[in-house]
């Protein structure tokens, strides 16, 4: 390297060149971050799975509305949850009459599951 000191203008062009090429790097990083994010892992794929059984597990049950109110001793089936889609404690409930109403999970009893093969 020269001792010779710079003029105003070469130090202002290198600032322009730093500038620019911290405005790439910025956006490699955002672009970057915005991938991580969406990447699913590991413990993401087990949740997902998790909540896919939970939803085979429930969808199709039927169930007894135990608390007071106009449902109360009406039976029902479950069509899908509702609200948070990891940990769903709600339900939408088809009752007899053709409606949907949303029930907690505390507020139904799940009936027993009906044999698929028929009993002579």
């Amino acid at each position: 390297m020269s001792d010779r000191k710079k003029t105003s203008e070469e130090l202002e062009d290198e600032m322009d060149r730093l500038v620019q090429w911290m405005g790439t790097l910025g956006l490699q990083l955002q672009e970057t971050r915005r991938r991580e994010a969406h990447a699913p892992t590991q413990e993401s794929t087990s949740e997902q799975g998790k909540h896919k059984a939970l939803l085979r597990r429930m969808i199709g049950r039927r169930v007894l509305i135990t608390v007071k109110g106009p449902h109360r001793g009406k039976e029902g089936v479950i069509t899908r949850h509702a609200g948070d889609t990891f940990h769903p404690v709600n339900w939408y409930v088809k009752l007899p009459d053709g409606s949907e109403t949303r029930k907690h999970k505390g507020s139904f009893k799940l009936l027993p599951l009906e044999s698929t093969s028929e009993e002579a």
